[in-house]
């Protein structure tokens, strides 16, 4: 099925003129009889070669009887044998000497055998050939000196598609590439692809220079150094110039502009950067130029006024930008295009569809907006992906009208809307379909002659469909792959009407609100890959036991309740299971002697209880989280699954140490721990490895306890994520961290450290949130003789610690990301702050080489033996569907606890517009620093339970973003500021408890606050305050009480008196010290307050300065 992004065959097409060339040597077959010596000659040869002759369609064939000239393979010239073409026989070795002795011959070709051994020095005897090619014919090693003295070769292929850098291939190195061309005065087209040469730029260019009749020069991995020279404009008869898959690093020079000749130009993934120049566009011979996959590399598309034979560009994977030219109309021969994966910009050109030789078209993953263009006028057009852009407006029915060989259609992740035309599913070639993640809507109507159509993968999900499925979709016979999830269909899908897609390999109904029913009692499709999740299933469908053929298998988000059977185990090629968030109680064994090959198991958000069982060594996602598991079996995990990617084991019933054996997981990248109750110390070889891959490290919320060792992260550090909040760790913070230079979140908070702030983590420039709260941290938090700075700061708690001093101006200078607006950021801000699981750039596409690159070398091979039952493409399209959709591997998004209003509240994902500082529970004083009024972006800030003084600066209106402020518990002192009424999205406030005066200013946001965000200021007035401005009264509570005079009897209780006195004197002796000795008097004060602060959970110390000293004093808190 031709479905494939290749353009091999149109390649080919294209070269066919320049492949005759290979054979224009002209050999004129002669009349007379082959010679005897020369029969005798050939005979001998292939008497003495080893070869396969079953697959031989040549040398089987010759024989006595028939005259040699006439033999497939061989021509003659007055009876001399003058070509001989052997390829593709599977001759693996023998004797050659009969070969050497051909005097006459002009053209050897023994491509495509399998020799595996070097290249004879003998070849120097036929020194009357022209034509020599020992293409993939298996040889290895150093290419003699010998063929060097064939000095009347023209043409000369000695390409293998082995690479460069295999031990099996050829190589190039005594003699050197000067050496070995020197001779080559005659060449024309020379061939060394995959031949290891290992030159420098100047080098293999001034060598290859020097053959000035060159018309061909392909040495494609070679191992080949940049730059390119100045040397290589000399080679003016230069018609083919590819240089695919070198290391040449460097700007591709202008003066290549100069090669008038040149018709095909391939330099595809050489590490090339800098501006592509636009001269090369004009070489009016060009056919194919290919500067593809070479990520540094810039340009625009410059107007194509006189560049009218070009039939293939390629500039995919590059840094290609701007829009696309009115004039692109121009290329009339263009039948391939391909500019996916660039940074193309601004909307299509209509101009596109007057392209009418226009075959295959990909602009997928740019920036492309606007609406559609038609594409109506280009007949030709066989494939056509637009993917991965901006495009909006909706689809009609003369889009693709008359484009009867149109094949494949990929518009998915676009923001397309509106209804989808049925004529779509009718165009009568069309066989791929993928609409996916768009935004149309409304209900799909039912089509014509659905039996009759050439459809075979249709993709709809991630839309707004609603309505009944169309029963046209289940008549549609050439169906493999369906999938129509995450949309708002509705009804009842009966699976006796799948049953009828005999084809059908892949389904996804999942994520709508339909009720899935197993009706079906007769065979169903052999699924290779099935999703139905959400779909309202209580049980496990029935024909699923005998799904053999399984490769993915979703079930998760629904209602199945009891046991996982013990036949979905043994599901003969199942890689990937998720059965998360149903209500599963247990797993069926026995566990023993499984043959599972399982590589993706996730069973979270269940009830799964008693030991967690591993049970396949395959596993490269493993995610058991909230569920009740108590135990692991086997408990060396790390030996039990050496090749997994990614652990998570979060909210269970672990009670016992984390077993070491898992740092044996070389691998590993993500491991969450978190919330169980693990205990003992954390591992120092999770992290000391001298290869760390692991990202990921949660482990909050257990009972782990002594220091963190600094010896724990190690120079590789790869950590972007770190949490290990909420245990019992001691000592201080380990200066080692300092060598994770990506991480990203740093929450230590809620343990028993003791330490100075980590200003030794300020080189760490992409640390984006800190939380060091609910610690002993003490001392001051400047950092000014530290080099780095944190500009990507958006969420820093150091609450309820030991800090003092002044906060430090220089230390919030460099915190950018705080500064910048929101108005200012674009829509990525709405994202969540997430790291990059893969290491894979997420605006290119993604796909099953993509995504294994983190394997293990054996799961690599596994997986790829295992998924052979499905195309190359299909494998990308659904790897693709799992990797960035169906279970979040793309990225992960990080989560951090704050507080606000005393609050504790989870963000399980953290929006990256969102910032927060929290400075509260500390012994700061001093002014508010000013710096901070600068942090436009903030949308929390708390400074409450500290001894700042002063006033509350006006400036705190320019933070028109603050959601939250709690300046609460300090010695502010001043009146409120009126801005502070401006702040229209302020939904929490607290001033309470300081020494604010004044009236409260008027304001729709101030008027919103309760008196308790105001209390404790006893010059405070107005309005929510019950006390009055300059002798207003607001509504103040009557005072009138009466005193009680008793004119009773006026006799004295003696033995009452004398217990009076008695109680009077005793605590006298103990007062009168407190009175008279002030040392003593501090003393009693000091225990009492720290007595009533353990007792009394409302009450909480407040620092202030009056005098030029600081005290400590308790109040009440506000909340």
């Amino acid at each position: 099925m031709m479905m494939m992004r290749t353009t091999l065959i149109i390649w080919l097409c294209l070269l066919e003129p320049l492949c005759l060339v290979n054979f224009t040597i002209t050999i004129n077959a002669a009349t007379s009889h082959c010679l005897g010596h020369q029969h005798s000659l050939l005979l001998h040869l292939k008497n003495s070669l080893v070869y396969n002759q079953t697959q031989s369609k040549k040398l089987i064939h010759w024989n006595h009887v028939h005259d040699c000239c006439h033999w497939n393979g061989v021509s003659c010239y007055k009876g001399h044998v003058v070509d001989l073409d052997l390829s593709q026989e599977s001759i693996v070795g023998g004797n050659f000497s009969s070969l050497f002795h051909m005097q006459y011959l002009q053209s050897l070709n023994l491509a495509y055998n399998e020799f595996h051994f070097e290249i004879y020095s003998e070849f120097k005897n036929l020194k009357n050939l022209r034509y020599l090619n020992l293409s993939n014919a298996g040889f290895m090693g150093q290419i003699p000196t010998e063929i060097s003295y064939l000095i009347k070769l023209e043409t000369l292929d000695l390409s293998t598609t082995i690479t460069s850098s295999s031990k099996h291939g050829l190589k190039l190195e005594k003699p050197n590439m000067v050496e070995f061309v020197q001779n080559f005065t005659r060449m024309k087209e020379l061939y060394l692809d995959g031949v290891a040469i290992s030159a420098k730029g100047e080098d293999w260019c001034h060598a290859v220079s020097s053959l000035q009749s060159l018309q061909v020069l392909s040495m494609s991995s070679c191992n080949l150094s940049g730059p390119l020279d100045s040397s290589l404009t000399k080679l003016q008869s230069l018609s083919i110039l590819q240089l695919d898959h070198n290391n040449l690093a460097s700007p591709i020079p202008e003066y290549l502009g100069n090669l008038s000749n040149l018709t095909t130009l391939q330099l595809r993934s050489c590490g090339l950067s800098g501006v592509f120049p636009k001269n090369i566009f004009q070489i009016s011979s060009l056919h194919v130029l290919d500067v593809s996959d070479n990520q540094g590399l810039h340009g625009s598309l410059s107007n194509f006024l006189h560049q009218r034979s070009l039939h293939y560009l390629n500039l995919s994977r590059t840094n290609f930008s701007g829009p696309l030219p009115q004039t692109i109309n121009k290329l009339r021969q263009l039948s391939t295009l391909d500019l996916s994966n660039c940074q193309f910009n601004e909307t299509i050109s209509n101009s596109l569809s007057d392209l009418a030789e226009l075959v295959y078209l990909d602009l997928s993953f740019n920036n492309l907006t606007g609406p559609l263009p038609s594409f109506n006028r280009s007949k030709a057009l066989r494939i056509l992906y637009l993917n991965h852009n901006y495009l909006k407006g909706t689809l009609s029915p003369t889009h693709f009208e008359g484009l009867i060989d149109l094949v494949s259609i990929n518009l998915e992740v676009n923001s397309l809307d509106g209804r989808l035309p049925s004529s779509l599913f009718t165009l009568p070639s069309l066989q791929l379909l993928f609409l996916a993640d768009n935004r149309f809507d409304g209900q799909l109507e039912e089509f014509p002659n659905g039996s009759s159509s050439s459809l075979e993968m249709l993709d709809l999900s991630e839309n707004n469909f609603e309505g009944r499925v169309p029963l046209s979709i289940f008549q549609l016979k050439s169906l493999s792959l369906l999938q129509l999830s995450t949309n708002k269909f509705n009804g009842t899908i009966q699976l006796s009407v799948v049953q009828r897609l005999q084809n059908l390999a892949t389904l996804d109904l999942s994520n709508n609100n339909l009720l899935i029913v197993d009706d079906n009692d007769l065979p169903f499709p052999k699924l290779i890959n099935l999703w139905l999740a959400s779909c309202k299933l209580t049980v496990f469908p029935a024909f699923l036991i005998n799904q053999s053929s399984l490769l993915f298998l979703d079930l998760s988000n629904n209602q199945i309740e009891g046991t996982i059977p013990n036949w979905i185990w043994r599901l003969e090629i199942l890689c990937f299971l998720n059965l998360s968030n149903n209500f599963l109680t247990d797993m069926e064994g026995p566990f023993q002697n499984l043959s599972s090959i399982l590589f993706y198991l996730d069973l979270h958000g269940n009830q799964l209880q008693g030991p967690a069982p591993i049970f396949t060594k395959n596993i490269v996602h493993l995610d058991y989280s909230n569920n009740r598991f108590s135990s692991i079996t086997p408990s060396d995990i790390g030996n039990s699954i050496p090749d997994s990617v990614d652990i998570f084991f979060s909210n269970n019933n672990f009670y016992v140490k984390i077993d070491e054996s898992i740092c044996n997981i070389s691998t590993l990248r993500m491991l969450d721990l978190s919330y169980n109750g693990f205990i003992g110390n954390i591992p120092e070889c999770l992290t000391t490895r001298k290869s760390s891959s692991l990202k990921l490290l949660n482990l909050a919320g257990n009972k782990l306890n002594g220091h963190i060792s600094d010896t724990l992260f190690s120079t590789s550090c790869s950590l972007r994520f770190i949490d290990l909040n909420g245990n019992l760790l001691n000592g201080g913070l380990p200066k080692s961290l300092a060598n994770c230079q990506n991480l990203q979140v740093l929450n230590v908070g809620n343990n028993q450290l003791m330490d100075e702030f980590p200003c030794f983590l300020k080189n760490i420039s992409s640390l984006s949130v800190m939380v060091l709260r609910s610690n002993k941290f003490y001392g001051q938090i400047g950092c000014s003789n530290v080099i780095g700075d944190w500009e990507k700061l958006q969420i820093v708690d150091v609450a309820d610690n030991k800090f003092s001093g002044m906060l430090p101006t220089t230390l919030f200078q460099t915190w950018k990301e705080l500064m910048s607006d929101d108005e200012d950021k674009d829509k990525s801000r709405f994202g969540h702050l997430s790291f990059n699981f893969y290491d894979i750039n997420i605006n290119y596409s993604v796909n099953l080489d993509a995504i294994t690159t983190i394997f293990s070398k054996s799961s690599k091979m596994k997986l790829a033996k295992l998924v052979t039952v499905e195309p190359l493409y299909v494998l990308d399209h659904l790897f693709s569907h799992v990797y960035a959709e169906a279970y979040s591997l793309r990225r992960y998004e990080d989560s951090v606890t704050i507080v606000i209003k005393g609050q504790q509240m989870k963000l399980e994902k953290i929006l990256i517009a969102f910032t927060s500082l929290d400075f509260s529970s500390n012994q700061f004083e001093g002014p508010i620093p000013e710096e901070i009024m600068s942090f436009k972006a903030l949308h929390a800030l708390n400074l409450s339970h500290n001894a700042f003084s002063g006033h509350i600066p006006s400036t705190l209106g320019n933070l028109r973003n603050l959601e939250s402020l709690d300046l609460s518990m300090n010695s502010l002192r001043g009146e409120i500021p009126t801005e502070l009424a401006s702040l229209s999205f302020l939904a929490i406030m607290n001033l309470s408890y300081n020494h604010l005066v004044g009236r409260i200013p008027t304001g729709t946001q101030i008027q919103s606050f309760g008196a308790n965000s105001f209390v404790g200021n006893e010059a405070l007035c107005g309005p929510p305050l019950t006390q009055g401005c300059g002798g207003e009264e607001q509504g103040l509570l009557p005072t009138s009480s009466k005193t009680t005079n008793s004119h009773g009897s006026s006799s004295v209780n003696w033995s009452l008196l004398s217990v009076e006195l008695g109680f009077t004197f005793g605590f006298g002796i103990f007062m009168m010290p407190l009175i008279l000795w002030k040392k003593w008097r501090l003393w009693y004060s000091k225990k009492v307050e720290e007595a009533l602060y353990k007792i009394v959970p409302q009450l909480d110390f407040v620092y202030e300065r009056r005098g030029g000293k600081r005290y400590r004093s308790l109040r009440w808190k506000p909340y």
